[in-house]
């Protein structure tokens, strides 16, 4: 496998988190270069990774995580009892789709590109109703701006870059 010489950890230094994302990594690039299909599983390593890249943890943050349309956001602002049945994730681009992308890059693929394409669609906060509205037109397809035309958000770019950094090996 290639390593990537000058790819370190921005911060938290030598995380335990940090270190399993670095796992997940390579894992996902094992399977992406065999062209090994996307999966329950492979869906799982991807979801994973993403959230790492985006909270540098595998937390889900539901009470402050920043990516949120405007409609979660008034529902979790309000607090009620429940609330987090009513909203719920979803990625900027679908997780199969996501997966494709690396698939795409074949041998080529190296483990910073895998950040790139995985951190490039963090998952957004968005109520059950907008997520059913998603998957009805673009449940495995779809450019995230296609994606959330009709999904009112603001304060974050649909695509992102990384917020944080993979152990080194």
């Amino acid at each position: 496998m290639k390593q990537d010489d000058d790819f370190h950890i921005d911060a938290p230094t030598k995380s335990i988190d940090a270190i399993k994302a670095r796992i997940l990594v390579d894992a996902l690039h094992e399977l992406a270069v065999a062209g090994v299909g996307y999966s329950f599983y492979v869906s799982k390593i991807v979801w994973g990774v993403s959230l790492y890249l985006q909270c540098g943890e595998f937390v889900e943050r539901w009470k402050s995580y920043p990516r949120i349309s405007d409609a979660a956001r008034k529902i979790r602002d309000q607090g009620k009892k429940g609330w987090r049945k009513q909203v719920t994730f979803e990625h900027a681009r679908p997780l199969s789709q996501i997966y494709s992308l690396l698939l795409a890059q074949g041998r080529q693929l190296t483990t910073e590109a895998i950040v790139e394409i995985v951190g490039a669609y963090p998952p957004v906060l968005v109520t059950r109703e907008e997520n059913i509205e998603l998957n009805k037109l673009y449940k495995k397809t779809g450019e995230p701006e296609e994606r959330y035309r009709a999904i009112p958000y603001s304060g974050f770019e649909l695509r992102s870059k990384p917020l944080y950094r993979l152990a080194e090996h």
